[in-house]
């Protein structure tokens, strides 16, 4: 990148490109959150200035830069300006999808799904709901032609619209958008299981939270379904996948102790626990949450069921609970 400044200020028409891509590179590979920001905005104003000289050759990537840095933006929590940056890069896709969409409705679809996301952050449901619904309507264009490329994006996009339109009272738009997104994920997850069981388990979970909305009990069977996915995925990456399974076990031991099943709840909280526990004492302070809901309703459902909590079990627990926090 040295080389690439000290070429663009001799010759800037020939490498502020060139030092824009390297810039937009760095903040790809740096770890520092702070390095990162600064290494996008900097790529991002370098763009600015090319695309107001050259638009239809600079216009593309000063789009990609506005996109990585609202993405980075929003995991720092600067919501409002993530929110500005992406607004403006969906502002640019649109534009530039109208002349040439073959190349540029898949950018200005992951753009608009990104903006959902953000406006939904800032709590602007309405806005959130009307991009997310734009993404899914491009995304269901392109998976049309090209399935193996953009079924993917189009399932993804359908959860987040079932979550959209949940938060604005639409239930029953909300289940039928995430058992679409369940059904295109268990179709790709036949031919490539290793790449999208993970996402098939987290859309079933989902289902069940859409079909308890509307007041189904079939809700049990796909968080049941969900808890099998990552049973397996947990047995060949536990070091991935296992809180993924204590959180499952969770929710289901949850609803069986809603619905009076505190013996099956029991069991269930006890495997969500033997899932979580190395985890747990690896990380107490990020699994701490989790773990004190699970051991709490461990407890309350073996009492319920007049059953003896497993002692050998929460040890280790409740050692680290007493070391974190001695009373």
């Amino acid at each position: 990148m040295a080389i690439y400044r000290q070429l663009a200020q001799s010759r800037p028409d020939a490498f502020l490109p060139d030092l824009a891509m390297s810039l937009n590179n760095l903040g790809n590979a740096l770890s520092n959150i702070g390095e990162s920001l600064n290494s996008y905005a900097r790529a991002m104003a370098i763009r600015r200035q090319l695309a107001q000289s050259r638009p239809d050759a600079f216009l593309p990537d000063l789009a990609m830069s506005l996109n990585n840095l609202g993405t980075m933006l929003s995991d720092v929590g600067e919501r409002e300006g993530a929110l500005t940056a992406t607004q403006e890069a969906v502002a640019i896709y649109r534009q530039l999808a109208q002349s040439r969409p073959d190349a540029f409705l898949p950018d200005l679809a992951m753009s608009l799904n990104n903006l959902g996301t953000m406006l939904s952050d800032v709590g602007e449901r309405e806005g959130a709901l009307t991009a997310t619904q734009e993404a899914v309507a491009i995304y269901r264009q392109l998976a049309q032609s090209r399935p193996d490329a953009f079924l993917p994006d189009l399932a993804s996009s359908l959860n987040n619209l079932g979550t959209m339109l949940s938060d604005v009272g639409e239930r029953e738009g909300a289940l039928t958008a995430t058992q679409e997104a369940v059904a295109i994920y268990r179709q790709l997850a036949q031919s490539r299981p290793d790449a999208f069981l993970p996402y098939l388990a987290r859309s079933l979970n989902n289902l069940g939270n859409r079909l308890r909305d509307v007041g189904e009990r079939r809700r049990i069977n796909s968080d049941a379904e969900a808890v099998a996915i990552r049973r397996q995925l947990a047995q060949s990456r536990p070091d991935a996948f296992l809180p993924d399974l204590a959180r499952s076990c969770g929710v289901m031991g949850f609803i069986l102790q809603q619905s009076g099943e505190v013996t099956a709840a029991a069991t269930s909280f006890a495997e969500a626990i033997k899932a979580l526990t190395r985890h747990f004492l690896a990380f107490p302070q990020v699994f701490w949450d989790l773990m004190s809901f699970l051991l709490e309703r461990y407890i309350e459902s073996s009492q319920a069921a007049q059953l003896e909590p497993d002692m050998e079990l929460l040890a280790p627990i409740l050692e680290t609970l007493q070391q974190q926090h001695p009373s």
